[in-house]
């Protein structure tokens, strides 16, 4: 262990008695380093936001659908009495709904506005994320008597009535057939801010959610006719998602008389959220990727500061080979010279790049209107630092081998 620590102490006096040289050397690895810790903190400060805002939306969704993505199995095409009879014969389900949505003209002002108008069931409740601002959503019995009742959200209240005190009103719905009919307000959907919307440029629509049952009769289509292609399943617990899936492809199957034929497929969030972090990974793993090409540029720069020391102190390595060092001695001293001068510019790169990506983040976050922090492992610091040192040992180790083959004779004939 002292002889580390004077290998230790003879390599920062070289270093220290050659501070511009030294700088100058330790510049690509400095680069090299900073770059590859700014490109993975701000990585995964940006796929940590949306993986954040995307669970918040859509979190343990899951769609069955009648088909591949593409491809379509009419004989696979579910209705309403396929979603009942999963409801009462599945367990473990939270919530499971079938949606349609148009986007119908709202007649209160004489015409001309245009809304999303969502047909649902009361168990979209649950997925909802916004609080009420006032009323409820409709309920089992609304539902089940096809009521003319909806929900409105916040925004939607504001461009229809200029106001958000609207319980009990009516908004005036213009179905493609031509039916006007009007339904009752029964609550008002709080509006949630949502970063990663507002940077895709969402800046808010009319949204009316109505009894499914309702927009069914708006176009007399009855509970045998109806045709979804897909259907939402939300398990009531993470680890009972794969069993609930299966049970209710099982009875979809069996219902169908489709067992075995593989009619059925299934997106889940998690799977989509899998997706998206590899593409991330990947990206991030490439650009890190050629950031540190620029180690290999500071490499060859160490590896040249150490051939000009080595030439410098030729008598001083004849005077120790005189004095009986051995060669392992000679090359573990320059080796050790290597491995610190890159070990500091490593560091420095740490910082440098951290405090980069911190700068990048808030950039980001201002640019997008999204908070995104910069986020980077304690282990992948301490594999850059240890990455550096190999690289500053692996092109010392020529320099190193030259100092310790040459001959104690004439290296103390050097001038």
């Amino acid at each position: 262990m002292g002889q580390f620590w004077e290998y230790l102490k003879i390599s920062l006096k070289s270093i220290l008695d050659n501070k511009m040289r030294s700088l100058l050397t330790m510049f690509g690895i400095v680069v090299g380093i900073s770059s590859v810790i700014m490109v993975v903190a701000l990585g995964n400060g940006v796929k940590g936001t949306i993986t954040g805002e995307m669970s918040s939306m859509f979190s343990a969704q899951t769609y069955i659908k009648a088909g591949t993505a593409m491809e379509l199995y009419p004989e696979a095409m579910m209705n309403r009495e396929d979603v009942d009879m999963l409801r009462e014969k599945v367990d473990h389900i939270s919530v499971i709904d079938m949606e349609i949505s148009d986007n119908l003209e709202i007649m209160n002002r004489g015409g001309g506005l245009m809304g999303f108008t969502y047909a649902c069931t009361p168990d979209y409740e649950k997925v909802e994320k916004q609080g009420f601002l006032s009323g409820r959503f409709f309920n089992r019995d609304e539902y089940d008597e096809a009521k003319k009742v909806c929900v409105i959200n916040e925004f939607g209240a504001k461009e229809i009535f200029g106001h958000t005190s609207v319980i009990g009103q009516y908004v005036t719905l213009k179905f493609y057939n031509g039916k006007e009919e009007d339904y009752r307000i029964v609550g008002v959907r709080e509006e949630q801010s949502n970063a990663l919307m507002s940077a895709l440029g969402d800046t808010g629509s009319i949204e009316i959610r109505i009894p499914y049952t309702a927009y069914a009769n708006a176009y007399g289509i009855s509970a045998a006719d109806d045709e979804f292609f897909s259907v939402l399943l939300i398990p009531d617990s993470p680890n009972n998602a794969k069993t609930t899936i299966r049970s209710c492809i099982k009875l979809l199957e069996g219902k169908k008389n489709l067992r075995g034929q593989k009619k059925y497929t299934y997106t889940s969030f998690d799977s989509m959220m899998d997706q998206f972090n590899t593409i991330i990974n990947g990206v991030t793993i490439f650009i890190s990727f050629v950031a540190a090409i620029s180690l290999v540029v500071g490499g060859v720069g160490v590896m040249n500061i150490m051939l000009v020391s080595v030439t410098e102190r030729t008598q001083e390595i004849g005077i120790r080979k005189a004095l009986g060092a051995k060669i392992s001695s000679i090359m573990i001293q320059f080796l050790a010279e290597a491995a610190v001068l890159t070990v500091i510019g490593g560091t420095m790169g740490i910082i440098i790049g951290y405090l980069g990506a911190e700068l990048l983040c808030f950039i980001a976050s201002k640019v997008v209107k999204m908070n995104i922090v910069a986020s980077i492992s304690p282990l992948i610091v301490i594999g850059v630092v240890l990455f550096s040192a190999i690289i500053g040992m692996f092109f010392g180790m020529y320099p190193a081998r030259k100092a310790a083959k040459l001959s104690p004779i004439e290296a103390l004939r050097q001038e």
